[in-house]
């Protein structure tokens, strides 16, 4: 478990040791070490508690093991998308899993595994274990940081490991709790701990960052912080993970704070969600986020437009590609199919808005020759035309998430029915009144709502207006599906409604699953996934499989 086991308490971040280089002299052996700080002086310079912080938050803007893996998970191991690809042999790692009956020697599980251990929840264990209300900090400039920030920092940082370890327990369900850096000699006391202490573990985390006075609210974040954790984006997510677990009523309260608290709104128009970032990804509905940004000669965007566009002319890698499954999923008239997939032939404006691209999506792994429009960045944000040199950014938690989350807690606890209803119809109407029929990006595309089926506020009222009478579990699941398709979150409802196995086993009979093989083996010993056999090889065989893989 190399992943987990560190060689001294602070030898998993980078910041706190430097070498240079020495002459060839045997004296060196007897010289003190040059060019390294130990703990003490480190947390004792300018913002050295601070860039701790930092490094808990930096594990999301890993390209591959977080970012793409987001969807690679999400999305590709259910029916939403395909794994796409150059040709089917390209990524077949995803392949191995998207089928059902993964090895234990799944590369992809053990990338996984070991970014949110080594990378996320080591660098969270690292600041909690040496950064204390006690601990002298102090800022950039000399004056010492108060007992109210540093609380605030280790609120945020109980969040982040708390975030990191729903992944886990989200795939692999029974994983080792891991809560302070450990030394070598500690590996073979590492043991797996069940779905249950796995959950208790995660929502003490969550518990402590919620009580904690000093973390503040969304509306006390500065714009110049966004993407720090806010009181409502932890309540968010604890509803999030509560929901997971079964547990509805305690969901439910906290969603209602959220929406109560009256800090979010949806934004009026879906297309703009996925194409700016000040009036999208910083807007009103954006509860938690991670932003991207181009600077030159200091940090690239994304890998993750690079890899999910189109091949051929438009430039990209060809991934996650959404299933004619998931556009059959869309009523007559919905906006979000436009502004979600986007089809071989549509014709997108270049950067001067007259030129034009005609994207072509045969030739490579591609059967619905689709791909994800909330992955396509337009010309106007590529200074450099590069797909990797964008703004592009994907949201942890948007408000419309919030609200339909709200209303399933609602109707599977026999709650207000009016009231989830109402939650639902908000989602709707932003969807099908206000958003825009067409894509503002393109001369052409195959998913634009024409004239004669665009969905006025009246005909809203009379025909797509959800009512208490309807089938309500079927109306919010409906609408979660269309709602976040391509943001990550499939696998996540399929897992907790119970319906992954009888979904993919479904999905594997269709054209789609037929020619890809995905929901070809899947059982009801599929999920929780098998722990990668390296780690359990490397920790002596302390820990152990899980018994659905044994």
């Amino acid at each position: 478990m190399k992943s987990i086991i560190n060689l001294g308490k602070v030898c998993a971040v980078a910041l706190f040791a430097g070498t240079l280089m020495t002459s060839c002299n045997a004296d060196f052996l007897d010289r003190p070490t040059v060019g390294s700080v130990d703990e003490t002086t480190y947390l004792n310079s300018e913002n050295g508690g601070f860039k701790l912080l930092i490094n808990c938050y930096q594990p999301i803007v890993n390209h591959w093991d977080y970012q793409q893996m987001k969807f690679d998970m999400g999305d590709q191991l259910t029916d939403d998308c395909t794994k796409g690809g150059s040709d089917a042999a390209d990524r077949v790692v995803i392949t191995e899993v998207t089928r059902g009956n993964p090895t234990a020697s799944s590369s992809m599980l053990l990338s996984l595994w070991n970014h949110r251990y080594q990378s996320a929840i080591s660098a969270c264990n690292v600041f909690l274990s040496l950064v204390t209300p006690e601990t002298q900090l102090i800022k950039d400039g000399g004056a010492l940081v108060t007992t109210a920030e540093k609380q605030r920092w280790i609120a945020e940082a109980k969040f982040l490991r708390a975030f990191y370890y729903f992944d886990l327990a989200m795939m692999f369900a029974n994983v080792p709790i891991i809560d302070k850096p450990l030394n070598a000699v500690d590996k073979n006391t590492i043991t797996k701990s069940d779905k249950e202490e796995v959950r208790k573990f995660i929502l003490s985390d969550l518990d402590a960052a919620i009580a904690e006075a000093n973390l503040p609210s969304a509306n006390a974040i500065p714009a110049s912080d966004i993407g720090r954790v806010s009181k409502e984006a932890a309540l968010s997510f604890r509803a999030r993970v509560k929901m997971f677990f079964g547990d509805y009523e305690g969901a439910k309260a906290d969603l209602k704070l959220v929406v109560d608290g009256g800090q979010f709104d949806l934004i009026n128009d879906y297309q703009t969600l996925f194409n700016s970032a000040a009036e999208g990804y910083m807007s009103k509905e954006a509860v938690f986020i991670t932003t991207r940004a181009y600077i030159p000669n200091y940090t690239g965007g994304s890998v993750v437009p690079q890899m999910c566009i189109g091949r051929n002319t438009t430039g990209g890698w060809g991934g996650e590609c959404p299933t004619t499954n998931l556009v059959n999923e869309y009523e007559v008239g919905d906006p979000r199919l436009t502004h979600t997939v986007m089809s071989s032939g549509d014709i997108f404006y270049k950067g001067d808005g007259v030129t034009t691209e005609t994207h072509d999506y045969s030739g490579y792994d591609n059967l619905p020759q689709q791909h994800n429009r909330k992955f396509w960045v337009d010309y106007s944000r590529r200074p450099t035309g590069s797909l990797m040199d964008t703004d592009w950014s994907f949201y942890h938690i948007r408000y419309a998430d919030v609200l339909l989350m709200y209303a399933e807690c609602l109707i599977e606890t026999g709650g207000d029915k009016q009231l989830a209803v109402d939650l639902i119809n908000k989602v709707r109407y932003r969807a099908f009144v206000t958003t825009s029929p067409k894509d503002k990006f393109a001369q052409f595309r195959k998913f634009n709502v024409p004239d004669d089926k665009k969905v006025t506020e009246e005909v809203f009222n009379a025909k797509y207006k959800v009512k208490v009478s309807d089938d309500l579990r079927k109306a919010v699941r409906h609408e979660r599906r269309v709602e976040l398709a391509g943001e990550g979150l499939r696998l996540y409802d399929l897992l907790r409604w119970g319906t992954f196995v009888s979904t993919m086993q479904a999905f594997s009979k269709t054209k789609e699953g037929i020619y890809s093989g995905v929901g070809s083996n899947v059982t009801d010993k599929t999920w929780p996934y098998p722990i990668p056999q390296a780690e359990i090889d490397y920790v002596g065989g302390s820990l152990t499989q899980n018994d659905n893989y044994n």
